[in-house]
């Protein structure tokens, strides 16, 4: 799998960067990936990680299933024979979900509270400097760049992205939760510029099928 983690250096990121007013530029349209409904799907079957630290899983079974939140902070669907990951480090808990050929695409949940509230300018910064540290091709700011930034209708912020040297593109959809709105969210996809219709048709479901529990 090629190495586009977010856990290498996460916690190292989270004592440096500082909480402080930032922006993506002047959004230009570049629609690729449906909004998240605002109606919950039927669920069909949870698949639920174990609070026990770093895990993978992998089924041969490609019939949808729902995954579900430890903490039921998100749900979606997405076939059974992607590649799970729940892998969790001081105040975050990640879960991902990679593609059966483990290049074409992932999909990724991020939470962290470490019991410090964000206001509202505080989780864009904070989510720009993790897409650009991390899911840029080179590591630094710049790769990356944002090519949309909306507001949704449940108050979430989505940014559609692309990587100017990788060959990739991703959405990542930002929020805090909480009556203190400590706990910080970042739900990414990621897919090749070359990836095939199948995947971009998961990823497509996946984002479209989330819904909070």
């Amino acid at each position: 799998m090629k190495s586009y983690r977010m856990l290498f250096g996460f916690a190292a990121l989270l004592l440096i960067v500082s909480l402080a007013c930032g922006g993506s530029g002047e959004p230009t349209p570049y629609p690729t990936i449906p909004p998240a409904p605002t109606n919950p799907p039927v669920q069909q079957e949870q698949q639920q990680p174990q609070d026990t630290g770093n895990q993978e899983q992998t089924t041969t079974d490609d019939a949808l299933v729902t995954f579900v939140d430890e903490n039921n902070l998100a749900a979606f669907d997405l076939p059974g024979d992607w590649f799970y990951e729940h892998s969790t480090g001081e105040n975050y808990y990640v879960d991902r979900f990679t593609s059966p050929d483990e290049v074409s695409g992932f999909i990724e949940n991020i939470v962290y509270n470490d019991g410090t509230p964000f206001v509202k300018s505080q989780k864009g910064k904070f989510a720009l400097d993790l897409i650009n540290t991390f899911y840029s091709a080179t590591g630094q700011v710049g790769d990356i760049r944002i090519t949309s930034d909306q507001i949704q209708s449940d108050g979430s912020e989505r940014l559609e992205w692309v990587s100017k040297s990788g060959g990739y593109s991703g959405v990542s959809f930002l929020e805090t939760r909480g009556d203190d709105n400590a706990t910080f969210m970042l739900f990414t996809a990621w897919w090749l510029d070359t990836a095939d219709q199948e995947t971009l048709d998961i990823i497509n479901n996946a984002i479209s099928s989330y819904y909070i529990p």
